[in-house]
């Protein structure tokens, strides 16, 4: 599937439908200030879209329109300048849509414009291969991060993801996977040092304070990590560990 251009002739099934403004080289912008509500989005020819919204401080970034798929779909993705990350993104109402699992770094992927590319993670079978072309200018996506709360650049950004996990490979592990939760989360990322989580932070500046962000911080600083079994530890070294938690769930979205 190869998605180009950046016409805009597709309606999306929103919540709220404020009206568009936007010019050529940037994004779309929606906002509603009854909704407490703030929308920046590219819509394409074929149907599909990119909409990032920040609605009552919550973040969400959605793709729509790639083939259906009932699990995470863990994706590669490209820049223009050629910058890679592997990034998740789960299922939600709608054959064909997904949310970004890391809402605020995904959107600052797409910051800067140009071929956005994204093939899915796993050599055998892919089954996502697309390329969308985004907007030169980001200002009106920035908005939407401001709004939320979100830097626009940051550091870890920077860093590759550590293949690691909270659990040893030879335990049964008492956290199984799970769709990502839809009340908002808490995201926590940590840089593997020594084979330990080590630096963990809230990634989200205004819930650095807030009493459940700093006892997920407290419950995962120097925990050791464990790479998978045959996997040389040193190729942690120095890599990010990021992690949603919802009150009631444990998402762990690093690869």
């Amino acid at each position: 599937m190869k998605i180009t251009g950046a016409t805009f002739l597709v309606s999306l099934a929103l919540a709220v439908t404020p009206a568009w403004a936007g010019s050529d080289d940037d994004w779309e912008l929606a906002h509603d200030p009854s909704q407490e509500l703030t929308m920046a989005a590219v819509r394409y020819e074929g149907g599909q879209a990119i909409v990032a919204q920040c609605q009552r401080g919550r973040l969400v970034v959605m793709i729509t329109g790639l083939p259906p798929h009932e699990d995470l779909l863990r994706l590669t993705a490209k820049r223009a300048d050629g910058r890679s990350a592997t990034q998740i993104w789960a299922p939600v109402a709608g054959p064909g849509a997904f949310r970004s699992a890391s809402p605020a770094r995904e959107a600052r992927f797409m910051r800067g414009g140009g071929a956005y590319s994204v093939r899915s993670a796993t050599e055998a079978g892919a089954t996502v291969l697309a390329t969308f072309d985004l907007p030169a200018q980001s200002a009106n996506l920035d908005r939407v991060l401001t709004d939320c709360g979100w830097a626009l650049e940051d550091d870890r950004d920077l860093l590759e993801e550590a293949d690691v996990t909270l659990d040893s490979p030879n335990a049964r592990s008492e956290r199984p996977t799970y769709r990502l939760p839809s009340v908002p989360e808490r995201e926590v990322s940590c840089v593997v040092r020594e084979m330990r989580f080590q630096d963990c932070r809230a990634d989200h500046p205004p819930s650095q304070r807030t009493s459940n962000t700093r006892s997920l911080i407290r419950a995962v600083q120097g925990e050791r990590a464990y790479v998978p079994l045959g996997a040389d530890p040193q190729s942690a070294e120095g890599k990010v560990f990021r992690i949603i938690a919802s009150n009631q769930l444990l998402v762990v979205v690093s690869r």
